[in-house]
């Protein structure tokens, strides 16, 4: 229970701070303050104005992941790297800025004010990440968390193992245990290998636990709570295919996720189509080959289906056959590097996602032939294919560029929560991390 005391604290401390230095603290000190300095030379900025800026600062910070870090101890490097990200937001926001201008947007913020607006805020960033660093360090100390696992050593290791490919950062103390241990201590959290333990055995161990507030887990819902995936070692098969995702009640909802792809792929599609002709136009100029190229994958429940894609690798890339792309791929062309890693050769798949084949959200629809390999070499792989696939997902948000089987199954373990615990909060979710993933450039080629 403390464990999830201290985790809401931090939210709020995190929270807490963001609105008090980064909406208030800059509204005070430009309405009140610098304006009364004689020596600064400013046109005064109207109070709407600053407040949409302000916003949209905040907005664009947590685009940047400025508000999702985790606490490191090499504490000069967490400094550099929130300095560089307080520079890339000002720059996203300059050009904003400027767009705005262009169409008659004008928030009176364009102008030899803005210079020294930036150094506010990013001040004011600064001071923010100091204050975190500082607050939640003192209330909230990094403690290494005990948790008992019911098995074998062998068992724990499985689950390390797991952890260590999902580069998971929480310091836990493993510690594997039979029914006739005597607790020496309370441990925070307790790991059973499946429900039926529990409910059908007499066991004074888990009923201790119990009483004592002990949190209890079977593992395969530990991983879904930590790591919010579902490794496939670990899969509940039964429980799983009887999830309520599956009943009638969630209908509504998948109604409504249709409404939202038509809606939102109609918006894209006329607003992004110069972005998609302009990036054609450079593929042509590079070497005068075709402008897009049409792959075969498997849908909802192995359905054929084509998309369409920007041409980012160079003419018969495949003559060899179908392949996976590997980190610095010499196929990907100067153009191809740039449209990957801001997605933009993944636009004209909109077009599936009108027609229906395809969602907005959902996992990656695979080729036939990597579906074959896989399927033969990953248990219960063939469960990703229940629910329609999508131009983003779960494991493109969570997980790098897969380029490998061991890539493949751990993708299949977020792809796996996503269709165990859907709903359209989680859909929001996978939006806006995907925004993020496109403005940070990251997971766009294999690591």
């Amino acid at each position: 229970m403390h464990k999830f005391i201290f985790s809401k604290l931090e939210i709020i401390i995190r929270i807490s701070l963001i609105i008090a230095t980064e909406i208030v603290l800059p509204l005070i000190i430009f309405n009140n303050l610098i304006y009364k300095i004689d020596f600064l030379i400013l046109s005064r900025v109207n109070s709407t104005s600053l407040l949409i800026f302000t916003l949209l600062w905040v907005f664009v910070s947590y685009l940047r992941g400025r508000y999702t870090k985790k606490r490191k101890l090499d504490v000069f490097k967490e400094y550099l790297l929130e300095f560089r990200k307080l520079f890339t937001i000002s720059v996203i926001i300059t050009i904003t800025l400027f767009f705005l201008k262009i169409f008659r947007v004008d928030l009176n913020l364009y102008s030899k004010n803005l210079p020294f607006i930036f150094s506010i805020y990013i001040s004011l960033g600064i001071l923010n990440q100091f204050l975190n660093l500082k607050i939640i360090n003192y209330l909230i100390p990094i403690k290494r968390e005990s948790i008992y696992v019911k098995g074998n050593k062998e068992l724990i290791n499985e689950i390390q193992l797991i952890m260590k490919d999902f580069e998971f950062q929480k310091k836990i103390k493993f510690k594997s245990i039979n029914s006739n241990y005597s607790l020496y201590e309370i441990p925070d959290k307790f790991l059973v290998s499946n429900k039926i333990e529990f409910y059908e055995n007499k066991d004074e161990l888990l009923e201790y636990c119990v009483r004592n507030g002990v949190q209890i887990f079977t593992i395969s819902n530990w991983f879904e709570n930590e790591l919010n995936c579902l490794p496939v070692n670990f899969l509940e098969y039964d429980n799983f295919l009887f999830t309520k995702n599956y009943q009638k009640e969630k209908d509504f909802e998948f109604k409504l996720k249709r409404i939202s792809d038509i809606s939102l792929s109609l918006i894209l599609i006329i607003f992004l189509s110069p972005l998609v002709l302009i990036s054609g136009l450079f593929i042509w100029l590079t070497d005068k080959g075709p402008i897009f190229y049409t792959q075969e994958r498997e849908g909802l429940l192995r359905k054929k289906l084509k998309i369409f894609k920007l041409r980012t690798m160079i003419v018969d890339a495949e003559s060899d056959g179908p392949q996976w792309a590997i980190k610095n791929d010499k196929r990907i062309t100067f153009i191809g590097k740039i449209l990957r890693k801001t997605r933009i050769d993944e636009l004209p798949q909109l077009i599936s996602v009108l027609k229906g084949e395809m969602s907005l959200i959902g996992p990656r629809p695979e080729r036939p032939e990597f579906n074959i390999l896989l399927e033969n070499k990953i248990p219960h792989y063939n469960l990703r294919h229940l629910v329609k696939p999508g131009l983003s997902g779960w494991a493109q948000v969570n997980y790098p560029y897969g380029s490998s089987y061991k890539d493949a199954n751990n993708k299949l373990s977020y792809d796996l929560y996503y269709i165990s615990n859907y709903s359209i909060f989680l859909d929001l979710i996978i939006l806006f991390k995907t925004m993020r993933t496109i403005i940070s450039g990251k997971g766009s080629s294999p690591h």
